[in-house]
């Protein structure tokens, strides 16, 4: 380990006023977790996959996963409705989008797997596999649909993976 191990990489605060940090080496092992998670998932060096969430500390380790393991990321803002969300995915021909049940906006909850949801019903032919974060949390207020055999929640995927994940090695 070095010196800034146990410094802190990131420290959130969330907009209903959750804080959380994260040392050097929780991220290092979040992101190493995280990435034999997509490895798993059947994303490969030069695949592509879709981020679309809200400003959490997973964002992050969800776009450093994708460079370690080689994959291209595409980070698609939680604002934008289902049509922009479809095209972008289609454009870069994404095998896998990563999502959150829903974040907040201005006091609001934005419901973010329900557009992911919508957004696949258009057609999105490449995307095989839906990992969804749960951030808002289950309730009557916002239900979450999970398509069995395609949505994976984080935790579920996560609590099975290895922090060991060499780097690709890619050119520069």
């Amino acid at each position: 380990t070095t010196a800034r191990a146990n410094k802190a990489a990131i420290i959130f605060e969330g907009e209903p006023g959750d804080v959380r940090t994260i040392t050097f080496a929780e991220l290092k092992d979040e992101v190493s977790r995280f990435a034999n998670a997509l490895k798993q998932l059947g994303v490969e060096r030069g695949d592509r996959v879709c981020i679309y969430m809200p400003m959490v500390p997973e964002l992050a380790i969800a776009m450093l996963a994708c460079a370690r393991i080689g994959a291209a990321h595409s980070v698609v803002f939680g604002g934008f409705s289902a049509d922009s969300l479809h095209e972008r995915t289609n454009d870069a021909a994404c095998k896998i989008i990563v999502t959150a049940d829903g974040g907040w906006r201005r006091g609001s909850v934005v419901p973010l797997k329900r557009v992911v949801d919508e957004a696949l019903e258009k057609g999105c032919p490449t995307v095989h596999k839906v990992v969804v974060l749960q951030r808002i949390g289950l309730d009557a207020t916002n239900p979450v649909a999970m398509v069995s055999g395609r949505d994976i929640w984080w935790h579920e995927i996560m609590e099975v993976q290895s922090s060991d994940c060499p780097c690709e090695s890619m050119d520069s």
